[in-house]
């Protein structure tokens, strides 16, 4: 005989929220075989090998890609020696990048473009060979559904052939477009300056070597204004703050996650790796940084005396008093008002 009782009682509690998590990390850059070759041993298959249990926690996993996926092609860079850098990557090697957990590559970064055309071209050919999600050139936006909910990734640097961190205005339009059709959009951004020089975050406009950077204060309030539910910040090598505006979440550096041989000395060998949970409309819920590190020529690993999470929590609270989250010494993230 059905139970009517028992189908009034499960009517009568309301349906848990929807939420999704969404695990991040910073550069990667899985090794190069340009200029020279400096590449990790058995073609890169054991780089993720210490954190894949992390990267395979998020409904979505997202990295930023520093370098073409390609063979061969013109280097469309002036190499000089310890001021300008160009990478490729064996195309074949996007398979680690699917076997360790990751889901989307941002492509708009400083060296999207090193092979030029070419290399754009074959670096999209290699991800969707095996099934990654990309974003970036020429605009492109990633589209995801997970339970039920539209997610969207708009990309941002201050490179070419993509969509500039420069033009707030633009940003805002685009941003809002998508989040009238979405139910989450996230921002990612390449921009700040880069090292150590850098690790504090200000509400102004930077420089790196001459060249422009952006105001990615200014830029990431001004996208979570216009519908931006998560802000993810690349670029400066470094671990920079976290803040909540507007119960949003920005990240305004998550660093080197995984650079072979390349930036690894001090906090450019900090690889935190973000997991942030948001409900059905896109306000952070709660989060947690996992704190790896990375050492010359050996595999990013995680690091039981929190280095990064210790890091960024410092810097947090010293760049946004007003607006920092709670981050516990392990690296747990709380909205500000569940200060324990």
């Amino acid at each position: 005989m059905f139970n009517w009782r028992f189908l009034l009682l499960l009517f009568s509690f309301p349906l848990l929220p929807r939420s999704i998590s969404i695990i991040a990390t910073g550069d990667i850059m899985m090794g190069s075989d340009y200029p020279y070759r400096k590449l990790p041993p058995e073609n890169g298959k054991d780089l993720f090998k210490n954190v894949d249990s992390i990267l395979k926690k998020g409904d979505i996993t997202l990295g930023n890609l520093e370098g073409p996926l390609l063979k061969g092609g013109t280097c469309k860079k002036k190499i000089e020696r310890g001021k300008v850098y160009a990478f490729r990557t064996p195309p074949e090697w996007a398979e680690n990048l699917a076997l360790s957990g990751f889901d989307f590559l941002n492509l708009a970064n400083n060296h999207m473009n090193d092979f030029g055309y070419t290399g754009i071209q074959e670096t999209i050919k290699a991800l969707n060979s095996f099934g990654l999600q990309y974003g970036g050139p020429y605009g492109k936006v990633g589209n995801f559904n997970v339970k039920d909910l539209k997610i969207a990734i708009i990309c941002f640097s201050t490179s070419p052939n993509s969509n500039s961190i420069f033009d707030i205005k633009k940003a805002q339009k685009i941003v809002a477009e998508y989040s009238r059709t979405n139910d989450i959009v996230v921002v990612s951004f390449h921009g700040g300056g880069e090292g150590t020089k850098f690790l504090h975050t200000y509400d102004t406009f930077e420089y790196f070597m001459g060249s422009p950077r952006g105001n990615v204060v200014k830029f990431a309030r001004a996208v979570v204004d216009s519908g931006a539910d998560f802000v993810w910040g690349h670029g400066p090598h470094v671990p920079r703050a976290i803040e909540i505006y507007k119960e949003r979440l920005i990240a305004y550096s998550l660093g080197n996650f995984c650079t072979w041989g390349f930036n690894v000395v001090g906090e450019l060998g900090y690889a935190p790796i973000l997991k942030v949970e948001l409900d059905s409309v896109g306000a952070f819920k709660k989060g947690k940084i996992y704190s790896a590190v990375q050492k010359p020529y050996n595999y990013p690993k995680l690091d039981s005396s929190f280095k990064a999470a210790k890091l960024i929590r410092k810097l947090s609270e010293e760049d946004f008093p007003e607006s920092c989250p709670t981050i516990l010494e392990d690296g747990e993230i709380y909205p500000r008002m569940e200060r324990r």
